[in-house]
């Protein structure tokens, strides 16, 4: 896997925390967009994982955490769970051979 499949892997299961904790809070994708600040569609691209890290930082972790009530370490602690949880699968190198195309990942 390259270092860039690695990051929106992290973007992603990052997105997953993010779901996690605004679902079990009640709260939808809007109300969510309106207490962060952050806009509706860089918040939709987060949790469903489609935003690269490129996109947001430690200042959209921050405005999240705080609107959420829950400290950057809980939130980051829930990222790191889904990473452990997705095992090596997620960072698993993926070989190619002439005869079949992906083979790590069968």
């Amino acid at each position: 896997m390259t270092r860039r499949e690695r990051a929106n892997t992290h973007a992603r299961l990052f997105g997953q925390a993010v779901l996690t904790v605004r679902r079990e809070l009640r709260l939808n994708t809007v109300e969510l967009a309106e207490l962060s600040g952050i806009p509706l569609i860089l918040l939709g691209r987060i949790e469903t994982g489609t935003a690269d890290g490129g996109e947001w930082g430690l200042r959209e972790i921050c405005m999240l955490a705080g609107v959420l009530d829950v400290s950057v370490e809980k939130l980051t602690d829930r990222w790191e769970r889904y990473m452990e949880e997705a095992g090596e699968a997620w960072w698993k190198p993926v070989w190619r051979d002439k005869t079949r195309k992906d083979t790590g990942r069968n």
